[in-house]
This record gives C-alpha cells, sequence and structure tokens, in this order.
C-alpha cells in the first residue's frame, strides 16, 4: 500500500475539523508544524515493501501553514490543505490494517484511540501521519511504515551527544536487534575502547546451551520484546562525558535508559547503559 492518493478536490470535508491553511490543532491539544526526521521503518502488516522510499532514513520533513516540505514523494509543490483526523484502529492507513485491525494497530505502537493525526492533501498525493505520541508520527508510504520524530535528538547536530545517540539508534532500529557478535561489530564505531572490549569479552565466553545469559534480550533496549519507537533527549554534560535519556515504546510498554558517554579521539562515544535501580549494560557484560 503507498500512501499516494489520487487528490480528490473534495477530500477531508467529511471528517470536519479542517485546519485550512493553519497547523495549530486545539481540539487535539498540540501542534505538528516544525521539522520532522525519519527514522526508522517497520514492516507494514498488509503487504510486502515497494521499491520506493526505501531511503527515506534521516531525512528531515517540514510542516508549516500551508506546506509540506521533505524528500520526493513528499515534496509538495503546490499549497496543500491541512486537516486534523482522528481515527480508529480500523481507520488508520487509509483502512489498510488486515482485520480485525486492533492488534495490527497495537503492533506498531499505538496505545490509544483514536488515533489523533494529520492529512496533507497537494498535488502529490495524500499523505495521512497517525501521532503515535507527542514526538512520533507514522505514516504508511509504498507498504512501510516510516516513524518520523521531533524528540530533541532527532534534531541535535549529528556530532553532539544526543546525535550519536540517535545515530545509533537508527541503526540499530533498522537492522538486527539481536545481541551477538555481528550486531556488536555493527555498532563498534559508536562505543568505547572499553565498552568494545568488555562485550567483546562477554560475548567470547563459553557458556551451557540451557544457561540463560546474564543479559537475555536486547541490551540497547532493556527489553526482550524490541519497542517500536524511541525518543532521544537532550544531553546532560558533567566532568565526566554526557547522559542522555531515551524513552522507548510500543503499544504495551514506555520506558527509559540514560545513555552514558565519554569523548574519544574527538567523537562521543557510548561508555555505558543505565537501566535504573541499579542496573547497568556494563555490570551485565561482566558477569
Amino acid at each position: 500500500m503507498s500512501a499516494r492518493l489520487p487528490l480528490l478536490p473534495a477530500l477531508g470535508m467529511a471528517l470536519g475539523m479542517a485546519l485550512g491553511l493553519s497547523l495549530a490543532i486545539p481540539a487535539h491539544g498540540t501542534d505538528l508544524a516544525g521539522t520532522w526526521r525519519f527514522t526508522h521503518a517497520l514492516p507494514a502488516p498488509w503487504g510486502a515493501p515497494l521499491d520506493g522510499s526505501a531511503s527515506l532514513g534521516g531525512k528531515s520533513l517540514r510542516l508549516a501553514a500551508g506546506r509540506m516540505q521533505g524528500p520526493a514523494p513528499l515534496d509538495c509543490a503546490s499549497p496543500a490543505r491541512l486537516e486534523a483526523t482522528a481515527q480508529p484502529a480500523e481507520g488508520l492507513f487509509q483502512g489498510s490494517l488486515p482485520s480485525p485491525a486492533l492488534p495490527g494497530a497495537q503492533g506498531l505502537g499505538f496505545s490509544r484511540f483514536p488515533v489523533q493525526g494529520l492529512r496533507v492533501s497537494c498535488d502529490k498525493g495524500v499523505f495521512e501521519f497517525h501521532q503515535a505520541d507527542a514526538d512520533t508520527l507514522l505514516l504508511g508510504l509504498d507498504n512501510r511504515v516510516w516513524v518520523l520524530s521531533r524528540a530533541p535528538g532527532a534534531l541535535a547536530p549529528a556530532d553532539s551527544p544526543a546525535g550519536r545517540v540517535q545515530a545509533l539508534l537508527e541503526q540499530h532500529f533498522s537492522g538486527p536487534m539481536g545481541f551477538d557478535a555481528a550486531t556488536a561489530q555493527a555498532k563498534a564505531p559508536f562505543l568505547s575502547k572499553a565498552l568494545n572490549h568488555l562485550m567483546a569479552a562477554y560475548l567470547a565466553r563459553p557458556r551451557a546451551q540451557d544457561e540463560v545469559p546474564p543479559i537475555n534480550g536486547d541490551p540497547y533496549t532493556d527489553s526482550q520484546e524490541y519497542p517500536t519507537r524511541f525518543a532521544v533527549g537532550t544531553a546532560q554534560h558533567h566532568a565526566g562525558g554526557a547522559r542522555v535519556t531515551v524513552m522507548l515504546a510500543d503499544g504495551w510498554r514506555r520506558h527509559g535508559i540514560t545513555y552514558e558517554l565519554v569523548r574519544e579521539n574527538g567523537s562521543w562515544q557510548l561508555d555505558d547503559l543505565d537501566y535504573g535501580q541499579g542496573g547497568r549494560l556494563r555490570h551485565g557484560l561482566q558477569q
């Protein structure tokens, strides 16, 4: 399914709450104007991905009064018509979720219904953005469900602590999320020398087949059931480095992790993860 549809002149009149040329949405208690970043794509429950829009990760979309500016096919040349939406699970992604729609909607990370959002109509088509939380939108495009974020980390400079955490998590959410030698190697450029050494030693340690390992799941999200989205907060600097809080969520759970970074060779590198209540990545790696 693609979110690109023939442009209908009278589109949006039925659901009401038309926004005209303003993005302010008083009835929804939010404002979707501003810059959003494509962080990663989730598999669409309704079909195999198509060739288009596969390379949106890391690109930006700007929503403003009467305008939408972004990478193709979201590069509206004409004035855009903007409408607030409120969709039940069955109405999300232009009704493409397989029936029953609720499990599919929850699997994509929605937990409250109806889901508030925004419909944008312009010369390039009709695009529906569904709001998973205050800083996250989901867009169905070419049989992918793209996640867009406006959390501080998504808009931070790439070489800042928050920007480095953002890049690490974008890579993590866009590829295999299991914890093994291959995924550890892929993330090695983001990790401090000390943390890379601890990971290599942990993964090389022999363990019995029936033994539950100390790290039993994904250390970067502190979960066994992977979350669908993340929001990187602002960095808190201190004498030894920086701390960045990350909120992770899906349709059932929301929790936070603190990423701790140090400066090495001119770059911010992940040095530890603080899970709260005394739990730390380094502690698990040393067992």
